[in-house]
Parts: structure tokens; sequence; C-alpha cells
């Protein structure tokens, strides 16, 4: 497979370029290995970047933005809802569908606060205006055991993001198309609760 040939072909290059590390250092064969080593790495790593790949660290890094896009994302239709169920005027559904977003969502806040203050978070500090340090709570799930408590900051396990809340407990959301689809379903709600008027229209344009 592609994952086996890319290992094979970077193992050839790496004899490669250390033969050739050896011959401009004039070193001998098994002489000065980890400085070898460190220049090969290097040298390879620099000639795929300059071939258009990206290195797994950022590759891995898109992920979480993605991740965190969704959950800002989620957090601002939160908010905005939140605002349009106090309007005077407003429709009593969109009170309820609020209360529905949080019950699909019920970390949503607390998880959205610790990613957005990681300065207090990774400082083992609360959400007060005067932050205190927090009590971490146990975490017992199917990819971590702590019954001391843990701090863990944005955490990728499969489809759930997470991190310990203020309170000290360890919060997820779901970035997934489940969840897209419970949105989608909640918002078209909140439109059809309003009365429109105007000619009907196709969204997105």
């Amino acid at each position: 497979d592609n994952i086996s040939q890319t290992w094979q072909a970077d193992v050839q290059k790496r004899q490669a370029l250390e033969m050739l590390v050896r011959k401009e250092f004039g070193y001998q064969p098994y002489e000065y290995s980890e400085q070898v080593f460190s220049e090969v790495e290097l040298r390879l790593k620099r000639e795929k970047w300059n071939n258009g790949e990206y290195p797994l660290a950022h590759q891995h890094r898109l992920i979480f933005l993605h991740a965190k896009s969704f959950l800002y994302a989620l957090d601002a239709i939160d908010k905005f809802l939140k605002v349009i169920s106090k309007e005077n005027g407003a429709p009593e559904n969109i009170k309820k569908l609020h209360e529905q977003l949080s019950k699909d969502f019920p970390d949503l806040r607390k998880v959205r606060n610790s990613a957005q203050h990681m300065e207090d978070r990774v400082r083992g500090l609360g959400a007060e205006k005067e932050p205190k340090p927090i009590k971490l709570k146990p975490v017992n799930n199917i990819h971590v055991v702590a019954p001391q408590g843990a701090l863990m900051l944005n955490n990728l396990f499969g489809t759930k993001f997470g991190c310990t809340m203020a309170d000290g407990y360890y919060g997820e959301v779901d970035i997934s198309t489940e969840s897209l689809a419970k949105l989608q379903n909640l918002i078209q709600k909140v439109f059809n609760s309003f009365s429109w008027e105007g000619p009907k229209q196709h969204l997105p344009r």
C-alpha cells in the first residue's frame, strides 16, 4: 500500500543521505551517529517540504483547526438563540429550541470557554474574575481513566473534542455530521418559528 511504499522510499533515501553526509563531513561509518542522524532527518524533511508535502505536525493541527471552528460556530449559534429568545415579540418556541440545543450539547459553553481561555487552563486555573486553582474531578471514559483527576486540554478522541472545564470536570462536544444534522434541523425550526414576508428563497444562494 501507499504507507508501506512511502516508508520503504524514506528508508532508502535516508541511507543515501547518510552516505552523502558522512562523505561531506569526513565521518567514518558509525562515527558521530547522533549528528549524522540529525542532519539526515533535516535534509529529508526539507526535501519533502520543498516538494509540497506538509509536516505531519501541521497536518495534525489542521484537524484541530476545523474542530475548533465547528465548536466556535456552535457556540455562536447558542448565544444568538439566547439573545433572540429574550427579544420582545420573539416566538415562544425559540426558548424551547435554545433549551434543546443545551440538551443536545450540554458541555458546549464550558468546553468552548476552556478552549478560548487556554492561558488559564494550562495553569490549572478556573473561570472566576480572579481565577482560582481548579479542583480536578475523576475522569472515566473509554479513552482515559484517572480517578485522581487529570488536566486534559485540546483532546480529539474520534469525533469528540474535549478538555477539562473550569469546574474540574472533563467535557466533550461531538464534532460530527450527526451534530451538524441536529444543528441544521434546529436552525430550520428557528426559521419556521417566524412569520415571513416576501417571495420564497432557496438558500444557500
